[in-house]
C-alpha cells in the first residue's frame, strides 16, 4: 500500500511540475545577503571600462535588443533604458534577474512596478541565450549610455 501511495504522489508531483517554479540558480556575483524579495544580492563583478562597455554594446546588438528598446536605448516597443524611470528598480540584483529571468519571474518573487512607462509589455527571459558575464557586460553598457543621456 505504501508503495502505491508513493508512486501516486510521485506521479502527481511530476504532473504538476510545470506549475512550479524551478529552483533559483544563484549567480556567481552573489554577495551572500538577500534583498526584500528574497533574491540574492548581487554586485556586478565587471569594471566600468571601455572594453566592458564595448562587449555590452555587442550583446545589445547581437540579441536584437534594439527591436524593443531602440537603437540608442531610447525606447520603442519596450521602455527606454537611458531615462530616470526604472520600472522595477536599477540596482544590480534587479537588473540582472530582470534580464536573465524576465519580468514575470520578478513579479513572482514579489516585485511590484515602481515606475511607469507607456509600454506595458513583458521583458522576456534571456537565461537560455546569455551567459552571466554577458548580462553584466550589458548592464555596464546600459548604465554608461544612461550617464551620457543625462
Amino acid at each position: 500500500m505504501r508503495s502505491v501511495i508513493a508512486i501516486g504522489l510521485s506521479a502527481l508531483s511530476a504532473c504538476s511540475a510545470g506549475d512550479q517554479t524551478e529552483p533559483l540558480r544563484v549567480p556567481q556575483a552573489a554577495t551572500g545577503a538577500f534583498n526584500a524579495q528574497g533574491l540574492p544580492l548581487l554586485r556586478n563583478p565587471l569594471p566600468d571600462d571601455e572594453p566592458t562597455r564595448a562587449a555590452g554594446a555587442q550583446v545589445y546588438a547581437s540579441y536584437s535588443c534594439a527591436a524593443c528598446h531602440g537603437d540608442g536605448l531610447e525606447g520603442g516597443l519596450g521602455p527606454a533604458l537611458v531615462n530616470t524611470t526604472w520600472i522595477y528598480g536599477n540596482d544590480d540584483t534587479t537588473l540582472f534577474f530582470l534580464i536573465r529571468d524576465g519580468s514575470k519571474a520578478l513579479r513572482a518573487h514579489g516585485y511590484r512596478r515602481l515606475g511607469h512607462e507607456p509600454q506595458q509589455g513583458e521583458m522576456p527571459p534571456f537565461a537560455s541565450l546569455l551567459r552571466e558575464q554577458q548580462i553584466w557586460e550589458f548592464i555596464v553598457y546600459m548604465r554608461a549610455q544612461a550617464r551620457t543621456a543625462d
